[in-house]
């Protein structure tokens, strides 16, 4: 069996204190739909990541970094900066190893961030919204649930879909299988434009995973 690792939100209870590690249920029915032949494997915060990469081998084929919370950066707090350490460490082991990984909102962020793109607060963000694609310019609309938004990119991405106030949609890296989304492909009309997310499949069947340089 194959798995795709994913990130999952921090919370804090409210009735008494406990910090919690939660998923949409959202994600399940999405790989049901559109990720057959791979589960859904949730990480957890307390257990190093190279743990689970070495544990699992070759049956790792990729990374899901899934929204929920703001970067440390953004809006500072204890969660945001434990998840912040712990998608670094994904996300040098990726860059590391070729694995496939993909951000979805807050994870298409974190990516941003990690190669020193400019992120800011955007209004309008909120509710779905028209992006056009950067390479056919073909318009179509999107979900949205983030304040923040990203600017300008550093020069390792290369953008892909952008929104009419011209702040990135979505990006990838230019030499490594590194994708990333601001929607949420997990939820209502998620899927309506899927080409991103297809070549992010195509690249977990096709890369060679090989230690190399970033």
């Amino acid at each position: 069996m194959k798995f795709i690792g994913i990130t999952q939100r921090l919370l804090e209870n409210t009735s008494y204190y406990e910090v919690r590690e939660a998923l949409s249920v959202e994600w399940g029915e999405f790989f049901k739909e559109h990720l057959q032949g791979f589960l859904p494997l949730p990480l957890s915060y307390a257990i190093p990541f190279g743990t689970y990469a070495e544990s699992l081998g070759e049956s790792l084929s990729g990374v899901i970094l899934s929204g929920g919370n703001d970067l440390n950066s953004l809006n500072p707090n204890p969660l945001s900066a434990m998840r912040d350490e712990y998608e670094v460490q994904i996300l040098t082991h990726c860059l590391q190893y070729n694995l496939p990984l993909l951000g979805i909102c807050r994870g298409a962020q974190m990516i941003a961030h990690y190669f020193g793109a400019k992120l800011e607060f955007l209004s309008g963000h909120i509710g779905n919204h028209q992006v056009f694609d950067v390479r056919n310019k073909e318009k179509f609309e999107v979900n949205s649930f983030h304040n923040y938004g990203i600017r300008d990119l550093g020069d390792c991405l290369e953008a892909l879909v952008k929104s009419e106030d011209c702040s990135v949609e979505a990006f990838k890296t230019k030499h490594k299988p590194i994708f990333a989304l601001m929607w949420h492909i997990e939820r209502k009309n998620g899927m309506e434009k899927d080409r991103i997310f297809q070549e992010w499949l195509e690249a977990i069947g096709s890369v060679n995973r090989v230690e190399s340089s970033c």
